[in-house]
């Protein structure tokens, strides 16, 4: 079985680091009020940087939070950005009060948190998005190969719309489909994305 600890994030994030961000990420900058100063985002699990560095293109101050430091390498590229990047180099489950955000920002690092972990950490995020926010995530459903697995969380339809409570879902979109895992091997993804505005 594919676990946890033998995913090589330092190797994984550097060689990922040359992609280009996410199609949501503009997405929730759109709905978010657009580029410009002032506004600030928190992303979980920054990875090789790709989109913390597109929210900085565009204006915006982001918190990033990864357990690997890929992104320190690319942080030169500040100088050449209208906005910043504030790096935390550590684990988001440890973050007891996160700073207000415009977008709350995680692709596929929330369900590595774990059950507990995700549990503990969404209405910290929640809280430190402002209202009127706008939340970007990937959340894993139940039909993905890891559903079974302890370390991994993994939430019903149900449950997701529970955790959305509070909000205007504006896009949601789901991948279910076989492919590979972080590592190469074989896996069912079960991805439920989700982008929505908190109301209250």
């Amino acid at each position: 079985m594919d676990t946890a600890p033998t995913i090589d994030w330092h190797a994984y994030n550097a060689s990922a680091a040359a992609r280009p961000a996410r199609r949501v990420v503009a997405q929730a900058i759109h709905a978010a009020g657009g580029d410009g100063p002032g506004r600030v985002a928190i992303e979980i699990g920054a990875g090789g940087g790709a989109d913390a560095l597109e929210f900085a293109r565009r204006g915006w101050t982001v918190h990033a939070y990864d357990i690997d430091d890929t992104l320190t390498q690319r942080l030169v590229e500040n100088e050449r950005m209208t906005g910043r990047i504030n790096f935390h180099h550590m684990d988001a489950r440890d973050v007891e009060e996160f700073p207000a955000a415009d977008v709350v920002y995680s692709a596929y690092a929330l369900p590595m948190l774990g059950p507990e972990g995700l549990s503990e950490i969404w209405p910290r995020l929640t809280s430190a998005l402002k209202i009127g926010g706008v939340m970007a995530v990937d959340l894993f459903g139940e039909s993905d190969t890891w559903a079974e697995r302890e370390d991994i969380a993994t939430r019903s339809a149900q449950e997701i719309g529970e955790m959305f409570r509070g909000f205007r879902v504006l896009d949601r979109e789901v991948r279910n489909e076989d492919g590979r895992s972080y590592t190469s091997s074989k896996k069912h993804w079960h991805v439920i994305s989700t982008l929505a505005r908190r109301l209250s």
